[in-house]
């Protein structure tokens, strides 16, 4: 019995190994829409935290076209808080992009 118990013991000391499992990397999701001044924080938020996130120029395309669209809809609703509109957290996300170097004007 304990020369079972030892081989069993060196067997699984030699064939146990440690496997690194690698994080699948989900790819980020971006809402967008202009539907409604809700739809368009939502979107905005998604699209600059996005930005910073992968510093990659079609996020600044999209979200030129989107402010474009917005503004064109709704122009002074953005400015104002509501229960779904937040202006000062997208200011806040657009300084950091500034402070990282990244110009979202163009």
């Amino acid at each position: 019995m304990k020369k079972g118990l030892v081989v069993f013991f060196f067997f699984s000391l030699f064939t146990c190994q440690d496997v690194i499992v690698e994080k699948e990397e989900v790819p980020f999701q971006i809402h967008y829409s202009s539907l409604s001044v809700c739809e368009c924080y939502k979107s905005g938020m998604s699209v600059l935290t996005g930005l910073i996130n992968t510093n990659n120029n079609s996020y600044k395309t999209l979200f030129l076209e989107l402010r474009m669209n917005c503004l064109t809809k709704y122009g002074t609703q953005l400015f104002i808080p509501s229960s779904c509109n937040f202006p000062d957290s997208l200011q806040i996300l657009q300084d950091s992009l500034h402070t990282l170097g990244i110009d979202i004007n163009g």
